[in-house]
């Protein structure tokens, strides 16, 4: 399969750290008509009930805070909201409550809304010191994480955290107090992703344009939008799109990533070079990538680079099942038909059962080619 991506970003959290000190905000596109009337972060009435009812037995903020978790997660038996971690898609403030399913993003949001209502200061966060990637089709998704960050007077900041096994395999969090408006540009940058996935191309652009409304100086929402210009055709201003993006943030390697398939699908081989280097610097870290490298490696017979390349992108992801198919495919060109059926093996392990059908027929084919066992 073509493991070329479309550097995006996606819904775990969102990425794009803050813009540089003393860059000037770029001019935004004009605010488009998708945005809706009503606030997406507001807190329906009978959810602000539920808030002021588990939000107000106690005398500190901490345990406010506390019951508030507690009851988000219990059981509705017991009066609790029963929310469960939903990344399919990011919802409102009003949704997560209606459905009870939330991404880290819509999660984060409605917490906030509910310290708030309590009247307990509170922040938005980012955690600059998480790195995610997750394939959707041939685009993939970079993903970073917020948090919600809670001033308590003179003692420690606490944070609200909603991926527990994330922080359990980081660690300590680095995290960076972001203003509400950029929030709210991740906010929408998520679902211009979303639109754009599911081939709604034109609600995607004017998602992307709501974003940078409302956060001019956002590296994210500058490449979301140069992704929808690219698939629209404007490859003029998808560049310009892009370059803003790198501009606002130089260590994002999306924007890299895209500004070189832009200039290799125009023939501009020097500058993709150009971007190459670059990108090979800032996304040292990202599996597909290496995958990405590999594949290329491999198309030019280069086996011992593909090779060692593949391996690395499994490193970073060992549970992607395309990785193990690239990698039995360098196994095969190698001559080793016996370690191809092992990584198959592995591939079809990992694998959508719906897809095992499909490693089947590899494995069969390869076994087919392998010479009899003798007695």
């Amino acid at each position: 399969m073509d493991l070329r991506p479309l550097w995006l970003v996606g819904s775990l959290g969102v990425a794009g750290l803050p813009g540089l000190g003393g860059t000037p905000a770029p001019e935004a596109p004009a605010a488009a008509p998708a945005e809706a009337l009503a606030d997406p972060f507001l807190l329906p009435p009978d959810a602000l009930i539920f808030v002021r009812r588990v939000g107000t037995a106690g005398l500190s903020d901490r345990f406010r805070l506390q019951n508030l978790v507690r009851n988000i997660f219990a059981p509705r038996e017991t009066g609790g909201m029963a929310i469960q971690y939903d990344n399919a898609r990011t919802r409102s403030v009003a949704d997560v409550w209606l459905e009870g399913k939330a991404n880290c993003l819509s999660l984060t949001a409605f917490f906030v809304a509910s310290c708030k209502a309590l009247n307990i200061s509170v922040d938005y966060a980012e955690v600059l010191n998480t790195n995610h990637w997750r394939r959707v089709g041939n685009v993939v998704h970079f993903e970073r994480h917020v948090v919600a960050m809670i001033r308590g007077g003179s003692s420690q900041p606490m944070v609200a955290d909603f991926v527990p096994d994330l922080r359990k395999s980081i660690g300590t969090y680095v995290v960076s107090v972001i203003p509400e408006a950029r929030f709210r540009a991740f906010y929408y940058s998520n679902l211009a992703v979303e639109a754009y996935t599911r081939g709604d191309l034109e609600e995607a652009r004017q998602l992307a344009q709501v974003a940078l409304a409302k956060d001019p100086k956002s590296g994210v929402g500058w490449n979301i939008l140069g992704v929808v210009q690219s698939a629209q055709g404007d490859l003029a201003g998808a560049e310009a799109s892009y370059r803003k993006a790198m501009a606002l943030d130089p260590k994002d390697g999306s924007p890299i990533g895209n500004m070189e398939a832009l200039t290799t699908l125009q023939g501009r081989t020097e500058e993709a070079a150009k971007f190459r280097q670059m990108g090979e610097k800032t996304r040292k870290l990202d599996p597909y990538f290496h995958a990405y490298l590999a594949e290329e490696a491999l198309g030019d017979g280069h086996l011992l680079e593909a090779s060692g390349q593949i391996h690395e992108a499994l490193k970073l992801l060992p549970t992607e099942p395309d990785f193990f198919l690239l990698d039995a495919r360098v196994k095969l060109a190698s001559g080793d038909s016996g370690g191809a059926v092992k990584e198959l093996e592995r591939a079809k392990a990992l694998s959508d059962p719906r897809e095992r059908e499909r490693y089947d027929s590899k494995i069969y084919a390869i076994r087919g080619l392998k010479p009899a066992v003798q007695n």
